[in-house]
């Protein structure tokens, strides 16, 4: 064991910090542990005790947020094991659609719908990760795993994530100030402000966050401009409660985001696009950063009625964003000191609406019940324009190409515009039969009416390309068409005397409009038993569906070539436009505590197979084919592919109340996830079945009759490594009457990383943050120092293999050689920092 592994064992042993929303015990005497509280949850939509769910949750305090300044939802990954929050790090800091849970990821170029929802105050959030890039006043997340979609809005095949906001107090006026700063620049302010407006009947509370940080810290050897993360929140809630029978809360949240960011590289170069970069240098080639700005509103209402031992339930969202994107495309940097890019814009548009009713009295002292029907309705049209090739001119006079900035007149520039509406109605239901004290049994179901559209066209806009007059200018450009037909239409150059231009007309290359429909129904059943009132043990099995749009950007033909008089070859419409996905769960565990509460430890095992589970291939080479077999040539495109996969797990959970001032709690979280001898696009230069790395010619393709390679596989789907462990915990200990001392950490550890590229192993890691201060006896004011990455741990966390390649063929023009480089995933940098805390009244 070296010095940094002791050191950081250390370090967890004598810090804590309960993840798990465990409420700090209050201490009697020195050195006496006393029982910690209930931890309440609303996993089955009714609050009920951790320890009584029958699957498995882990839930996040509103205390604990604060404490471990968790500022975005990449830092939730760091204490809730099983979970991965891909591009939600502190440079894009959301929920976003490549979130996974126990293995299972969300591959964000398959255009599926996510494996994790989320919700915030019970509202579905979407796909795109806005709402949730910036968390404030928060009052408790939930991590919900196995799947959903029984008695929580949108189906979700791994789970849930449900965050709900701190609510208005109706008596009492407070708020709180939280301020911190690190040595990297991040700046983060919160603040919020409770004001009843009638006593007991109507308030108010007004939050607001400013968060300004660097990213992920990685700059360019080539341009002087730092990374940048820039977000500002603001949320209104208003509560309103005339009686003990009704209430009513309207959140309304409002988001402004910008961000400057590069792409890190490693790498010796090719003599022409940058110098030898490690991976501590954390910096890229680009001669301009990747830069958005985005906005969003979000509107939840929600409402309650009792009436008889009955409570109905209201809950409707509106979401409305729009950002806007530009990135480099010169991404191997073969023109030094010029920049070309990608344009993206995005507007979004969704409405959602849900009724409940449910049993608040058990109907003749056995059974609870919940009915409900639900809607939702998304849209977005996203645009997508881009370099697609640079034609001769575009670098200066033909043969004899300059570096410098391309004309637009001699670049064709792709053209994307998409315009999915998924509208889901569904009407569910839920039985809980309680078969006396000890013993429940639960079974519910959800009728889904699913229909999506989508809209998709891709086409090139129209440009020219340039050649020098073959006449030396004796015939005018007008007139070669006399001359040849292949040179119609051409005109003179206004660019370059003694050039013709050739008109290249606009085309469209895809016009896809296709409408689906899915009827599924889902369904959950769970048994559990309590032995006593410290262990109870529970079964469940639940299924779930999801759907997914159409490959997008693919220009080839997909069923091939009849149509042009060629032979016909393996349609691969299957890979282009998907049925529905369907999972199965089953979960067995037990929920236990020891030693008068002091100790709790929940455990769960869980396996899971998938039918037609949205897979993304790596890069395969397949025979493109845009109007001929003799125009046809070899490239390569990931693909998606209706596989089936099975799952198998491990979910542990351990809480510590070592003495009323020290506590710990561990997370574990193991599984295998994998293709169960799919049938999957590959590479298969030979086409006998088998993985290979023979590059295959278009004859070979055409001989084997087929548009790509396709192998039976069992490869693992997830991108993570099988299992990691979180810790955290904290120590404090009297100053004074009024104050005390505290020292608290939170570590995680990832092991070996076979998955997440291909053809390397990733090193074992881990990450330890520290903090270290002073607070009030009743946890009204604090002040801290913290250390994140306290080792200054630094390790790769993905690499492509594949060297980045500028789009547009620029490197074809100049005759560069490959790149030299490799695109990488890093840990993040060490830092240190002050934390300073204020809080009143009602907080």
């Amino acid at each position: 064991m070296n010095y940094k592994q002791a050191l950081l064992l250390a370090s967890v042993a004598m810090t804590s910090l309960s993840p798990q929303a465990q409420a700090q015990a209050q201490a009697s005497s020195e050195g006496v542990s006393e029982p910690t509280s209930d931890i309440i949850v609303s996993a089955r939509r009714r609050d009920e005790s951790l320890q009584d769910v029958p699957q498995t949750v882990n839930a996040v305090s509103s205390d604990t947020i604060q404490k471990l300044r968790i500022n975005n939802a990449s830092d939730i990954a760091q204490i809730v094991p099983g979970l991965t929050i891909e591009g939600g790090s502190s440079g894009s800091g959301g929920f976003g659609a490549s979130s996974g849970m126990r293995g299972v990821p969300t591959f964000l170029n398959s255009n599926a719908s996510p494996v994790v929802q989320f919700y915030l105050n019970d509202a579905p959030t979407g796909r795109g990760p806005e709402v949730t890039q910036s968390l404030f006043d928060i009052g408790q997340i939930e991590v919900l795993k196995g799947p959903q979609g029984t008695l929580r809005g949108r189906s979700a095949p791994t789970g849930a994530i449900t965050i709900t906001s701190r609510r208005p107090d109706l008596d009492e006026v407070g708020g709180f100030v939280n301020l911190s700063g690190s040595t990297r620049g991040n700046i983060n302010a919160q603040a919020a402000v409770n004001v009843p407006l009638i006593a007991g009947v109507l308030a108010l509370r007004v939050a607001g966050a400013v968060d300004h940080n660097e990213g992920n810290g990685v700059t360019s050897a080539n341009l002087r401009a730092d990374p940048y993360v820039k977000s500002e929140s603001l949320r209104a809630t208003l509560r309103f409660e005339p009686s003990a029978d009704f209430n009513a809360t309207v959140m309304y949240q409002r988001l402004w985001r910008d961000t400057r960011s590069f792409l890190q590289v490693i790498g010796n170069g090719n003599g022409t696009n940058g110098p030898v970069i490690t991976a501590k240098d954390r910096l890229g080639i680009t001669d301009g950063p990747s830069e958005s700005s985005s906005a969003l509103d979000f509107v939840v209402g929600q409402a309650e009625l009792r009436f008889g031992g009955q409570k109905l339930s209201y809950v409707g969202s509106y979401r409305n964003g729009r950002s806007t994107g530009r990135t480099p495309q010169d991404v191997a940097n073969v023109l030094p000191g010029i920049e070309y890019y990608q344009f993206t814009s995005t507007p979004a548009e969704e409405v959602s609406q849900e009724l409940r009713l449910s049993s608040e009295e058990r109907i003749a002292d056995i059974f609870d019940y919940t009915l409900g029907v639900f809607y939702d309705r998304e849209t977005s049209h996203p645009t997508v324009n881009g370099v697609a090739s640079f034609l001769t001119g575009a670098f200066g006079r033909p043969g004899a190409p300059i570096v410098g900035a391309p004309l637009d007149r001699y670049t064709l520039n792709t053209v994307i515009g998409i315009a999915p509406v998924v509208t889901e109605k569904s009407v569910f239901g839920s039985v809980t039969a309680h078969l006396g004290e000890n013993t429940e049994l639960s079974a519910g179901g959800r009728y889904i009416d699913f229909k999506r559209r989508d809209r998709y066209t891709l086409g090139l806009q129209g440009g020219f390309n340039a050649l020098n007059n073959p006449t030396g200018g004796f015939v005018p450009c007008a007139g070669l068409g006399a001359l040849s037909p292949q040179l119609a239409g051409a005109v003179a150059s206004p660019v370059y005397t003694g050039v013709c231009d050739l008109p290249i007309p606009s085309q469209t290359l895809q016009n896809v409009d296709r409408s689906t429909k899915f009827t599924p129904f889902l369904y959950n059943v769970s048994l559990s038993h309590k032995f006593s009132p410290d262990f109870m043990v529970y079964g469940n099995v639940g299924s779930a569906f999801r759907s997914a749009g159409p490959q997008i950007g693919l220009t080839s033909l997909t069923t091939c070539c009849t149509q042009v008089g060629g032979p016909s070859l393996a349609s691969i419409d299957d890979l282009i436009f998907h049925g529905q996905e369907d999972s199965t769960t089953y979960e067995l565990g037990f929920k236990s505590t020891f030693f008068d509460r002091r100790v709790r430890l929940n455990v769960s095992v869980f396996k899971q197979t998938f039918d037609n589970f949205f897979f993304l291939t790596q890069a395969t080479r397949y025979l493109s084919v845009t109007t001929n077999l003799a125009g046809a040539n070899v490239s390569s495109s990931e693909f998606t592919a209706d596989a089936k996969a099975k799952v198998k797990g491990i979910d542990v959970e351990a809480g510590f109340q070592i003495t009323p001032r020290w506590n710990l709690d561990l997370g574990f979280s193991w599984s295998k996830a994998q293709l169960d001898d799919a049938l999957i696009p590959c590479n298969d230069g030979n086409f006998d079945g088998v993985v290979d790395t023979i590059v295959p010619t278009t004859q070979a393709f055409v001989n084997a009759g087929v548009i790509v390679a396709r192998c039976r596989s069992s490869e693992s789907i997830s991108r993570t490594p099988r299992w990691n462990l979180t810790a955290q915990s904290e120590y404090s200990a009297p100053i004074s009457d009024a104050m005390d001392g505290f020292l608290r950490g939170n570590f995680v550890y990832y092991p070996d990383n076979p998955n997440s590229s291909q053809g390397v192993v990733i090193d074992k890691y881990s990450l330890l943050n520290l903090f270290a201060g002073v607070r009030s006896s009743d946890n009204a004011w604090e002040i801290s120092l913290f250390a994140n990455n306290v080792l200054n741990t630094q390790q790769v966390l993905s690499i492509n293999p594949v060297a980045p390649v500028s789009s547009g063929n620029a490197a074809v023009a100049f005759a560069r050689p490959a790149s030299g480089y490799q695109q990488i995933a890093y840990t993040p940098r060490r830092e240190f920092g002050l934390l300073v805390r204020y809080a009143f009244g009602a907080r």
